[in-house]
């Protein structure tokens, strides 16, 4: 049974401040319907948190859009239960959204399955609970709508959207055979789907890291070569196509890594943070771009109170938003990715998952319409 959540609450979000504005304030600026919200589009800085205001972090999941100056949040989402790993300190939450969020995609064990929820309202699906008193049901939330099964001794897992295609990866583990990376359309989820590839397996059979670039393409990191860069450091990169998916820089005696379940850049650019070898890691981030000449490498945050700790990318790529331990920054960037200005924006937020922050989805500042969902056509 869902668990309805205050759509306003008075109790903060911030970890370190007050929140400023008003519940009733939040109230006004949130559409009643899906229909209402599809004629702009949500937009801020899209946090899915696992424990919404210190809730339980299996069932009170929400993607909530905080404005990205204030942090004040201004839409929220409810999510299936159970939908994002409690535990998992990286799950790669950023791909599990359509590009206009009327589709969610998430995996579950108990049964296994592959699922797609769709946003609705509480006007077109009345939530099953009744909301404690004092407590408005949530205006939006996603509702499971279509799954797909895996066959005998088959196993699904890893959904992510990318346009108007849901890929996930299928695995037997009685087979020799390695992993499989399939995609199917989301209009019809339940057709044959395409195979697009397959994951070489690694020490102890680990199946290799895989992701969609910004143009969709796969990239299947042990399938890549590795490509050393010139210029200052040494840099070592994988990419597919011109976006840079995996980088490892090292730089004055120590070694940076592009982050893990995190959205590829593109365009050349990633993003790198320290390996965490030998003690305490170094404050700030890499920003690191790749051309026909060589690369350029540049610190970001470097005065900051910690490492950056995940980040989220607008669909402009001109500039992102970066969490340390304790605070929200804004990095500028001009159109060779040269940093332009930087701004420490607000308190980091807690939740109540394993890391006790909730997960970085996007930054969209140009919002798009919501489309009518229909995943069955």
């Amino acid at each position: 049974m869902r668990r309805t959540l205050a759509l306003a609450s008075t109790v903060c979000l911030f970890a370190l401040t007050a929140c400023t504005g008003t519940a009733d304030d939040t109230v006004e600026s949130v559409p009643d319907t899906v229909e209402d919200l599809a004629e702009e589009g949500p937009s801020g800085l899209a946090l899915v948190h696992r424990g919404y205001e210190g809730g339980d972090p299996e069932t009170d999941q929400v993607l909530v859009f905080h404005d990205a100056v204030t942090g004040q949040p201004l839409h929220r989402f409810d999510l299936p239960d159970g939908s994002v790993d409690p535990m998992a300190t990286e799950p790669p939450v950023h791909a599990r959204f359509s590009e206009d969020w009327a589709f969610f995609v998430y995996a579950t064990r108990e049964p296994n399955a592959v699922h797609i929820a769709v946003l609705t309202d509480s006007e077109e699906t009345p939530p099953t609970a009744e909301p404690t008193e004092g407590e408005e049901p949530s205006a939006f939330f996603y509702l499971p709508v279509e799954s797909i099964a895996p066959s005998a001794g088959e196993v699904l897992s890893d959904p992510v959207v990318h346009g108007d295609r849901l890929w996930f990866v299928s695995d037997d583990p009685q087979d020799a055979n390695p992993p499989r990376v399939l995609s199917v359309p989301l209009s019809a989820p339940s057709g044959t789907p395409n195979q697009e590839g397959s994951l070489p397996l690694g020490e102890n059979r680990r199946p290799s890291d895989w992701s969609l670039t910004p143009e969709g393409a796969l990239h299947i990191r042990d399938s890549v070569q590795t490509r050393q860069v010139g210029g200052g450091g040494n840099l070592v990169v994988r990419q597919t196509g011109d976006s840079v998916v995996n980088a490892t820089l090292s730089v004055d005696g120590g070694q940076w890594q592009s982050f893990d379940d995190a959205p590829v850049w593109g365009a050349g650019t990633a993003l790198l943070r320290s390996d965490g070898s030998g003690g305490e890691p170094p404050k700030g981030a890499y920003l690191v771009t790749v051309d026909a000449q060589g690369h350029t490498a540049t610190r970001i945050l470097e005065n900051a109170d910690g490492p950056v700790a995940q980040y989220a990318l607008p669909a402009e790529r001109d500039a992102v938003l970066a969490q340390t331990p304790t605070a929200w920054f804004r990095v500028d960037l001009d159109e060779n990715g040269t940093v332009t200005g930087t701004e420490e924006l607000f308190p980091r937020f807690h939740d109540s998952s394993m890391d006790g922050w909730p997960l970085a989805v996007r930054w969209v500042r140009t919002p798009v319409a919501i489309e009518s969902p229909s995943p069955t056509g």
